[in-house]
């Protein structure tokens, strides 16, 4: 027999672990976000014979100031090929927003539309999950369409992803584009390091974002925007910069030019022996022109640290990672340090951890899903792209009316 039920968040949690649905919107961390954002939260769901078998987080803000709106963020943890429950499940849910005044609740499963491959195009033969979207409507709610904009979501509907499960570091990076593969090794070779900030200097990511959002044309978000989701996800928020410090880069240098001399005169001590060695000619060469390269290195690090110390950061990234996925979520960079390519080595680093820790999935998150070149975002689909990996699209949001009077009379208002 099945209940209808509002569920403690030690419940929903327990259940939420085991999901396969389960992702970082839906997590009560996002919830407890959504709280600390003054949103009115619940969790509901269905047991059978006592069991769990289908949930929800249930998020409320006030609507037309009598009424609510509902989002069930990234939709239910259920089985949706079990369309008793899935019906049970929504009939149950519309009676219970009702009483709550709720005009109408959407949501957004974490869920594939149908498999697709980097440049976005359709997989033959690949997954189709469109009995989802099927199965929704059946029930009464209503899809807010396949759209190809970043401004026509609630939410995002495009992510780009990489898979983490049982590779290599070496073999990922073989995969890598070419201009990817070489902006990570030059990273390292310029002496690049990441860390990871502590909660007590999310500020200095914060400057960053907002020198990003001023060269980039985009308003910044508020400074409690950042502070208020490192707070809600905790220990499964990460934020990693990229610096160059010049003392450790030249004591990497003078290293390396102990081990550049040593190896010229072991190359001299044999010319002088076989002074028409070709071998040894071109050896000689080479570790000259290594030298030559160390020295430039070194004056350029010199001139760096007369205009800006000898301690500089140059970029960071914010991520959520759970046992299951990494998430990329946001980024920025500090324009005059962009031949540095500081980006690429929190990735590089942000790749290695999820290996070590056996994460199974690299999740970079939004695109537009317009692939075309003259897309606003393609800067940033190329850049993902150049990882490896695929272009996901999710099922989309839908829509369900709870009193539809009120609900068409706001969509008319709302136009």
């Amino acid at each position: 027999m099945k209940e209808f039920c509002l569920l403690e968040e030690s419940e929903y949690t327990a259940f939420q672990k085991e999901s396969p649905l389960r992702g970082f919107l839906n997590s009560p961390e996002a919830i407890h976000l959504k709280q600390k954002n003054g949103w009115e939260t619940e969790y509901a769901g269905v047991k059978e014979n006592g069991k769990l078998i289908a949930a929800t987080p249930l998020t409320y803000i006030p609507l037309m100031k009598v009424f609510r709106f509902c989002h069930a963020q990234s939709g239910f943890l259920c089985d949706y090929h079990d369309e008793e429950t899935l019906s049970f499940f929504t009939q149950q849910l519309k009676k219970h927003l009702a009483k709550k005044k709720t005009v109408y609740m959407l949501i957004n499963p974490n869920i594939d539309y149908i498999e697709r491959d980097a440049d976005g195009n359709a997989v033959e033969g690949g997954y189709d999950n469109s009995y989802v979207k099927e199965a929704l409507e059946k029930n009464g709610f209503e899809h807010q369409g396949f759209l190809r904009d970043y401004s026509a979501f609630t939410m995002i509907s495009w992510i780009y992803t990489m898979s983490l499960e049982n590779r290599k570091e070496a073999e990922i990076l073989k995969e890598m584009d070419q201009q990817t593969r070489w902006s990570v090794n030059r990273t390292q070779k310029q002496g690049i390091q990441v860390r990871e900030l502590k909660p007590e200097e999310i500020d200095i990511f914060i400057r960053m974002e907002e020198h990003t959002a001023a060269r980039r044309g985009f308003e910044m978000r508020e400074h409690d925007f950042y502070k208020k989701q490192l707070e809600a996800y905790g220990d499964h928020a990460k934020v990693l910069l990229a610096y160059l410090d010049l003392n450790e880069f030249r004591r990497t240098l003078d290293a390396e030019m102990e081990q550049l001399n040593k190896d010229m005169d072991e190359v001299n001590a044999k010319l002088a022996e076989m002074p028409n060695s070709k071998k040894f000619v071109k050896k000689q060469r080479v570790i000259q022109e290594a030298i030559d390269l160390n020295l430039k290195k070194r004056e350029e690090a010199d001139e760096t640290e007369k205009a800006h110390g000898s301690l500089i950061e140059m970029a960071a990234s914010f991520f959520i990672i759970y046992d299951n996925e990494i998430v990329y979520l946001y980024s920025a960079a500090y324009d005059e340090f962009k031949k540095y390519n500081a980006p690429y080595a929190i990735q590089l680093a942000i790749i290695r951890y999820g290996l070590e820790h056996h994460i199974p999935r690299y999740n970079f998150y939004g695109i537009s899903g317009n692939f075309s070149k003259d897309a606003d975002d393609y800067g940033v689909y190329e850049f993902k792209k150049g990882f490896g990996g695929k272009a996901e699209q999710l099922i989309g949001e839908f829509v369900l009316p709870v009193n539809k009077a009120v609900y068409k009379m706001y969509k008319s208002i709302k136009k």
